[in-house]
């Protein structure tokens, strides 16, 4: 397996008396996509929102290539290479499809355009290049409030990846999809697996199987077990809390 790109070390979060993260420890390997599971509940989203800064922990670390990332903000994190995506896709809907990656390009870049970045075919080619890594080509055009709920998923994949990310925190890329949908998602995540470390985290088991390297179980803030598909598929502790309730 490839060296770790991100590793989470002891990380815990309270909630008054709730205990949603419980000294929770993984790493991504620079090339690995390594899959988040667990029940409702299980803390996996705030897990995902305290390594990108957005809800601090009580204790622990977040390394990103050795440095900590555990003081730093969410837009330094993005510039030290994190990028995520949501459940419900965040991007702006008023807004065409390639305006959306541009303005995550000009972002990224902190820099100011000579012109109006939409007249810019050097920057109109690089965001159209996300989009086609999405699977959205020739989509640009189309205002996001009128693409299907998948393309807007897809929109926001691109829109992460023009931040030129090491590690993609993917928080239930399928959640709303379709089947042919989950299977476009699917094949554009397996396209990117070399270029860019993921941790995801995904219901969908059968999206979880296809892509994952490894996959961690979190049940009630804790990781009960860690290993290949066919490892957590045997399991018996797994199976009997987690996987033994789904239909998958």
């Amino acid at each position: 397996m490839s060296p770790p790109v991100l590793q989470i070390e002891a990380l815990s979060k309270r909630f008054g008396g709730l205990l949603v993260t419980d000294d929770v420890t993984l790493d991504v390997g620079a090339a690995e996509i390594h899959a988040l599971i667990g029940p409702n509940g299980a803390g996996k989203s705030t897990l995902i929102g305290q390594v990108m800064g957005e809800i601090e922990p009580d204790s622990g670390t977040i390394l990103l290539e050795g440095q900590d990332l555990s003081r730093l903000s969410q837009a330094s994190r993005v510039r030290r290479g994190l990028a995520r995506t949501f459940q419900v896709p965040e991007v702006l809907g008023e807004y065409g499809a390639r305006d959306n990656v541009l303005a995550a390009l000009l972002a990224h870049r902190r820099t100011r355009p000579l012109v109006n970045p939409r007249h810019d075919r050097a920057l109109a080619e690089e965001a159209d290049g996300f989009l086609l890594r999405a699977g959205l080509a020739g989509r640009g055009d189309v205002r996001v409030a009128d693409l299907a709920h998948g393309e807007r998923k897809l929109l926001e994949l691109a829109v992460a990846l023009a931040t030129m990310p090491r590690v993609l925190l993917l928080d239930e890329p399928m959640a709303g999809l379709g089947p042919g949908e989950s299977a476009q998602m699917i094949e554009v995540l397996r396209s990117l697996r070399g270029e860019v470390a993921m941790l995801l985290v995904e219901h969908d088991m059968n999206a979880v199987f296809a892509l994952a390297d490894r996959i961690s179980v979190l049940v009630y803030g804790r990781v009960i077990a860690c290993g290949s598909a066919e490892d957590i598929q045997r399991d018996p502790v797994v199976r009997s809390a987690y996987l033994g309730t789904e239909e998958a």
